[in-house]
């Protein structure tokens, strides 16, 4: 039988070997996923930080690797082919670096990603706040693009207005609107699409820091991104099937409608433009309309993407169900520097969370919860309120259960998956809103 799995020393790993298993538990790493394929020197060195053996899966491992990882001769010579570089800069600080070329965002600051903004208000105190504003924006949103699909130009100083009213949401509390964004009822117009993208291109751009001018750009960006498909049949954009050559090409077509119907508003941010004419770029070419990759796609492009995909993975479409936040973080991490930059992935990742807020998930014991509160020290081990037993029977009472908070030294309660929304119908709305 032919050999799967080989341990091996953390000093022989080299980029595109699958790692399947550690030396120590997974929620003692800072590993979000059990099991990646390593793409990078920066995750070598952090594995070699906390481990000092790891398995790798052979199978899933890069082909030109299987073969000197299967045979125990060649895998002792792994490591003497490549020596590690010196201390190279940070992921964030190359991050930041890419924002400061396009325009000067944000000061030199030694605060890592996430500790620019500090919440002011509960997020209990803000979702009263918040529920106004996102309705009020969610109204005026639908009544903009439904002139829009009359034949009406934008009205961006409306549009600017409430989006200046979600900055300042957002940057009291960085988890309050996203709650509304996660736990609002499908919405079949096109306007809740819209604004939770600009919700969660906000709550991304408080992460990085991004100071209120930028926020708001972002955020009005995310918002307008496909006002073009007002202008596209309500049978190609509600169609469950594949789309033909001819029908993906009309589709295609919402970029070119949205710039144009844009550019008809008058004086307009460079940055809004971006997103606007970029969102469907990919890093690896591969996207539309022009087939940009890598820095050519504008830093704001790149972040739209991000956000956009995020949005359509995590919501019903006519094509697709939605899938929990994990299983899109995951597709996310799988897409690194092919669809998306590895290193927008990684803070879109830890600004969102594996488990954040509202999310359902099921634990190795078989009962079904609602995520209360995110551990950022922890991001698999949340706060969660059980709600269904292990029979997934209807708790009389939800228990709340803080799995951080485990007195045994190994954990004897885990989460096993995240599940789609609506999954038993279990509707996480009755513990927030």
């Amino acid at each position: 039988m032919a050999m799967t799995h080989r341990q091996i020393e953390v000093g022989l790993l080299r980029v595109g070997m699958y790692v399947s298993q550690l030396d120590r538990p997974w929620l003692e790493t800072p590993f979000l996923f059990q099991g990646f394929c390593i793409r990078n020197e920066n995750e070598i060195e952090e594995l070699q930080r906390y481990c000092e053996f790891v398995e790798i899966d052979i199978e899933q491992s890069d082909a030109s690797l299987q073969q000197k990882i299967a045979t125990p001769a060649t895998a002792a010579g792994l490591g003497a082919e490549q020596g590690r570089a010196s201390k190279k800069t940070s992921l964030w600080r190359r991050f930041l670096n890419l924002f400061r070329k396009d325009k000067p965002i944000i000061t030199h600051d030694e605060r890592e990603p996430g500790q620019f903004y500090q919440d002011t208000a509960s997020t209990a105190d803000e979702l009263v706040v918040a529920r106004t504003v996102y309705t009020g924006t969610h109204d005026q949103l639908i009544r903009v693009l439904d002139e829009i699909h009359r034949g009406a130009t934008v009205t961006m100083p409306d549009l600017e207005i409430v989006t200046g009213e979600l900055v300042d949401s957002v940057l009291r509390n960085g988890t309050a609107m996203a709650l509304l964004a996660r736990m609002q009822k499908q919405d079949k117009h096109q306007a809740g699409h819209s604004l939770a993208t600009s919700i969660w291109a906000l709550v991304f751009g408080r992460h990085l820091g991004l100071d209120h001018e930028s926020l708001t750009a972002a955020g009005l960006g995310a918002l307008i991104l496909d006002v073009g498909k007002m202008r596209l049949p309500l049978q190609l954009l509600n169609k469950a099937g594949p789309l033909t050559d001819v029908e993906w090409a009309h589709a295609q077509s919402h970029v070119e409608h949205s710039l144009k119907i844009i550019g008809e508003a008058g004086n307009v941010d460079q940055r809004v433009l971006d997103m606007v004419a970029t969102h469907h770029e990919r890093f690896d070419g591969s996207g539309y309309p022009k087939g940009l990759k890598g820095t050519q796609i504008p830093v704001f492009g790149r972040l739209a993407g991000i956000v956009d995909s995020y949005t359509a993975i995590t919501s019903d479409r006519p094509y697709a169900a939605a899938k929990s936040s994990y299983d899109a973080m995951r597709e996310f991490k799988a897409a690194s520097d092919v669809l998306f930059q590895a290193e927008m992935v990684e803070q879109f990742i830890q600004a969102i969370g594996i488990f954040p807020a509202g999310t359902l998930v099921e634990l190795n014991t078989g009962e079904v919860g609602v995520v209360l509160k995110e551990q950022r020290a922890a991001r698999l081990q949340p706060k969660i309120a059980l709600i269904l037993d292990a029979d997934k029977n209807r708790l009389d009472k939800f228990k709340v259960l803080d799995l951080f908070e485990q007195d045994t030294p190994e954990p004897s309660v885990w989460i096993e998956r995240g599940i789609e929304p609506g999954a038993y119908d279990v509707d996480p709305d009755e513990f927030f809103l």
